[in-house]
C-alpha cells in the first residue's frame, strides 16, 4: 500500500476497531504468560518470530525491486521502537498486577497523549474542544486509579506510563506513515524492538518450554495482524481520529477478565471508563460539528 494522507475516516475507523479486538486476544495471552517469564524475554521472543514471518514479504519485494522496505528514516524507526519498548514493558510489567479490564481502563488516557502530542509533534490542529476532552480523560483516569493518602499502586503507575509512551509513539508512527510503506513501518518495528528487548533480556535469559514457544508463535501473529490494521488506520485518518477507537477494547478486556479470569471490575472502573468514554464522544461530536 503506497503512502498516503488522505482523510478517510471510515475505513481508519474499522481497521482500528479490528487491531484493538486482537490486542484483548493479545492482552488475556499475555495476562498468563507474564507469570511464566521475564518481560523482555517475552517481547525478545515475539518480535523474533514476527521477523521470521515478515521474511517471505520481504523477499518478495526485494525481488519486485520495488524498494518499498528501504527507508531513510532509520533514527525515526528507532525512536517509535524505543517509545514502544517502553511502553510495552511496563504495560506487561502492570498486567502482573492488576486485573485485566483495569489495565485496559488506564490505558483509555492513551488518545488523551495523542490528541495533546499531535498538535505538537504532527502540526495538527489541537483545538479547545479536545484540550477540554483530554481534562476529562484524566479526570477519568484517577477515578480507576483511585489516589489515596497511600498514594498511587507502582502497577497502575506502570499503565499510565504505558498509556503515555503509547500515544507518543502512536503519534510517531502517524509520523511515519507519511512516507513510509506499511511493511516497512512493521519491519523496523519488529527489528529494533527484537534488538532493544533482546538485549535487556540476555543477561537473565530462561529457558522456554515448547509451549510457550508455541503460545509466543500465535502471539506474534495476532501481533503482526494488529500492527498492520493499525498502519492502515494511521494511513486513513489523522491521529486524534483513530485514537478513541481504542474505547472498543473495553468491551473485550470485561468479557476476557469475567470469561477466562473470573475476574469483575468494580464500579470506580465502570464509572471511571464511561467518564473517559463520554469525554472521547464528546470530542468525536465536537469535531464533527468544526467541519
Amino acid at each position: 500500500m503506497p503512502p498516503q494522507t488522505a482523510e478517510r475516516p471510515l475505513p481508519a475507523i474499522a481497521a482500528q476497531a479490528a487491531c484493538f479486538f486482537l490486542i484483548s486476544i493479545n492482552d488475556v495471552i499475555l495476562k498468563i504468560i507474564v507469570a511464566e517469564m521475564p518481560s523482555w524475554q517475552i517481547m525478545a521472543i515475539r518480535s523474533g518470530f514476527s521477523l521470521m514471518m515478515l521474511m517471505p514479504f520481504v523477499a518478495w519485494q526485494m525481488a519486485r525491486g520495488s524498494g518499498t522496505i528501504a527507508t531513510r528514516r532509520p533514527v525515526a524507526h528507532l525512536f517509535r521502537a524505543c517509545l514502544s519498548a517502553v511502553s510495552i514493558f511496563a504495560y506487561f510489567e502492570a498486567l502482573r498486577e492488576l486485573d485485566l479490564p483495569v489495565a485496559t481502563a488506564i490505558l483509555f488516557v492513551t488518545p488523551f497523549f495523542v490528541v495533546a502530542l499531535s498538535g505538537i509533534a504532527l502540526g495538527e490542529k489541537v483545538t479547545a474542544n479536545r484540550w477540554i476532552a483530554v481534562a476529562i480523560g484524566f479526570a477519568g483516569a484517577l477515578v480507576i486509579i483511585r489516589p489515596g493518602p497511600a498514594g498511587v499502586s507502582i502497577a497502575a503507575l506502570l499503565a499510565l506510563l504505558s498509556a503515555a509512551t503509547w500515544g507518543a509513539a502512536m503519534v510517531a508512527m502517524r509520523n511515519l506513515a507519511r512516507t513510509e510503506g506499511t511493511l516497512s513501518v512493521i519491519l523496523y518495528f519488529n527489528l529494533f524492538i527484537c534488538l532493544i528487548a533482546g538485549a535487556m533480556a540476555l543477561p537473565g535469559w530462561q529457558p522456554v518450554p515448547a509451549r510457550t514457544i508455541g503460545i509466543l508463535a500465535i502471539i506474534a501473529v495476532i501481533q503482526l495482524s494488529a500492527q498492520f490494521f493499525m498502519m492502515t488506520a494511521f494511513r486513513f485518518a489523522s491521529a486524534s481520529v483513530v485514537a478513541p477507537v481504542q474505547y472498543s477494547q473495553l468491551l473485550w478486556s470485561v468479557l476476557a477478565g469475567w470469561l477466562v479470569f473470573s475476574v469483575i471490575p468494580g464500579p470506580n472502573v465502570f464509572l471511571g471508563a464511561a467518564v473517559i468514554v463520554a469525554s472521547g464522544l464528546y470530542l468525536i461530536l465536537s469535531e464533527r460539528r468544526a467541519s
